[in-house]
């Protein structure tokens, strides 16, 4: 697994499932200039007592993983391909990896290219709902700003009442 980035030291979340931490994995693609942007995510929900996790993708075939002990997921890639707005293959292989992501929130979110950035996006949480996953926000994020208003979203999604 990643890097692991903790919220505030015995700050306890209302998370959606009672009383537990609210628990958020990052997949990232080390391709594009994802990491800054996951990190800041990640930085920006562990100051709201959110516990993250932050996972480098990986094409490398690997065992299952599993989402069981995550609130949401949100992945992120850069948009390949000149005009085909593709995912990072690494991404791709990480999410077909993982298990108990039926049902699981997640969040998509690509760094933009000059064409494909939607088709990208589409791809990215296709990916994820075929999976099982419930995509429920997605953002084209250029910068350390957009990606700090991007985790307030996500801490609001997850820590709405069901």
């Amino acid at each position: 697994m990643g890097r692991g980035v903790r919220g505030a030291e015995g700050e306890r979340a209302q998370g959606p499932g009672g009383n537990g931490i609210v628990r958020a994995l990052i997949i990232y693609s080390k391709r594009g200039g994802i990491e800054p942007l996951a990190k800041a995510i990640a930085s920006s929900l562990s100051e709201h007592a959110v516990r993250v996790d932050l996972q480098e993708a990986d094409e490398r075939t690997g065992g299952p993983v599993s989402a069981a002990p995550y609130d949401v997921i949100c992945v992120g890639s850069p948009v390949l391909g000149f005009w085909r707005g593709e995912v990072a293959a690494d991404v791709d292989a990480t999410i077909k990896r993982f298990t108990r992501l039926e049902g699981r929130q997640a969040a998509a979110f690509v760094k933009p290219a000059i064409f494909g950035t939607g088709k990208a996006l589409r791809r990215l949480m296709g990916i994820l709902e075929r999976q099982g996953a419930m995509v429920q926000d997605f953002a084209a994020i250029r910068g350390l700003a957009e990606a700090r208003a991007f985790s307030r979203r996500l801490e609001n999604l997850i820590r709405k009442k069901p």
